[in-house]
Order: C-alpha cells, then sequence, then structure tokens
C-alpha cells in the first residue's frame, strides 16, 4: 500500500505551518512510503498532486474553513517520486513557501494525495498530506518595545528600554503566542472574535518558557488590548535566579 506516513487526519495539528514573515522562503518535507511488511520488490512510482477535493470535504465538515494557497506564496514541483526496489520509502518530497507573501489573516490549506502508485494500492487514511495555514485577525508582523525596571514596580527611569521586530503567530484563529524578545517567555493571547468585533482578551504565559527562562513570575500577565489601533501591552512581574525582582512591559504594535 503506497501511503503519505507525515499525512492523514490523525496529523492535522502537527501539519500547521508557521514561519516567521522575515523569511525569503522555508521549506517543509513529507515522503512517499510503500507500507509492507517488506520491502518495495521493484521501483514503484508514486504520483502526486494537489487535490481539491480533499480541500472541499475538509471544508464541508468542519467549522473552520480554508482557501486554497494562493500561487504566489508556495512552489510545489513534485509529480511523481519513486520509492526504490529494496526500499520502503522515497526521498524527502519538498513545498517551498514564502513567508513574506502570506496573508496572516486568513486560513490557507494545501491538500497534497497520492493519485496513483503502480503496483501498489493507495491508503484511504494516509493518502494524503494536508498542509495548512490558521488565520487570525490580530496575526502578522509587530514591533515590540520591551521595557525592564529592575524592582517590582514602575518608577523611576527603566533599566532597559529595548525595540524588536516580533510577529504573532495564530495557534487558531482566536489565539496567538509571541515570544518575548527580551525575557523570553511565550505570551498565549485569546479573545473572542463576534462578526469581526473582538473582544475578551485574556493574556497567559507558557509554563514552558517560563522555566525555560529561569524565573519565577510574582503577578501577571495582564493585557491591555486595542484591536482598532493594534496595540497590545503586557505587563507581568517577576524574580530571577537570584531573587531580585523585576517589572516587564512588552508593548507590540504595528
Amino acid at each position: 500500500m503506497a501511503v503519505i506516513p507525515e499525512g492523514g487526519l490523525a496529523n492535522f495539528s502537527k501539519l500547521a505551518l508557521s514561519f516567521p514573515a522575515s523569511d525569503p522562503t522555508d521549506t517543509v518535507f513529507f515522503h512517499a512510503n510503500y507500507a509492507s511488511t517488506n520491502v518495495a520488490p521493484q521501483d514503484i512510482t508514486v504520483a502526486l498532486a494537489y487535490d481539491a477535493a480533499a480541500l472541499s470535504a475538509y471544508n464541508s465538515g468542519n467549522p473552520i474553513q480554508y482557501e486554497k494557497f494562493p500561487d504566489s506564496i508556495y512552489s510545489f514541483k513534485a509529480s511523481s517520486v519513486t520509492v526504490k526496489a529494496g526500499q520502503n520509502y522515497s526521498d524527502a518530497i519538498p513545498l517551498t513557501l514564502y513567508p513574506g507573501k502570506i496573508d496572516p489573516t486568513h486560513n490557507y490549506m494545501f491538500p497534497i494525495s497520492i493519485t496513483s502508485a503502480t503496483g501498489a494500492t493507495v491508503s484511504g487514511n494516509y493518502g494524503t498530506i494536508l498542509y495548512h495555514l490558521i488565520g487570525n485577525p490580530i496575526a502578522g508582523a509587530y514591533t515590540e518595545e520591551w521595557v525592564r525596571y529592575n524592582s517590582a514596580t514602575i518608577s523611576g527611569t527603566p533599566a532597559f528600554d529595548l525595540v524588536f521586530s516580533n510577529a504573532f503567530s495564530a495557534d487558531n484563529p482566536t489565539q496567538i503566542e509571541v515570544t518575548s524578545q527580551g525575557t523570553g517567555v511565550v505570551y498565549i493571547l485569546s479573545f473572542t472574535n463576534t462578526g469581526g468585533v473582538l473582544s475578551n482578551f485574556q493574556a497567559s504565559l507558557d509554563p514552558a518558557s517560563v522555566a525555560a527562562a529561569g524565573i519565577t513570575i510574582t503577578s501577571g500577565p495582564t493585557v491591555v488590548a486595542d484591536p482598532v489601533n493594534k496595540k497590545y501591552i503586557f505587563n507581568f512581574t517577576y524574580n530571577n535566579s537570584a531573587g531580585a525582582a523585576r517589572n516587564i512591559t512588552d508593548i507590540f504594535h504595528k
């Protein structure tokens, strides 16, 4: 049987793509597999193609609707690959994307299916790989201003006031993540979208990123969100590994 081992609905969440908008190109890879207890008895040619029917089938059964990748954001040239005799896997098959051309507010999908395989049947469950980009109305590139006070309160002149380029990456249509370039922690920001009106913004910190930063959170994070003017202000306090108090404000704006 011919399969795409990285594909299928069981792997759908793993196939959500996210790249820095500053990257000129990024490439993901998958494989064709001759799924058998034995190796391929002969060269098996596996034909591949974009599958519009798979996109329609997904949209018909799921609440989040996807558009096909616009031609400008990707390159896919592999119309067929070979699983060589004595092997089980093809060479890696590339799909290249151009992150700077992606509109992060849209949901995009690019299903690739095995259309035929010489001497083998095609898997019904793992014959298609559903690469997708999750759209979110506040996702995209931002400027980050990171301000740190070497105390638990905001008073006097900050110890640091730095500016970085950053991006809000979509977890789903109503949640993003962004890494504080100054502190290294990951903010998780969720909200409600009612017909395009955004409200109920809630902020939290990814626990693994807090542990990696070696800090102890003492308050927050809080967030003041202004989606109309595309400005988001996070604040939290922590004690560092030596027990010294710090107050962090991260201001993101477009």
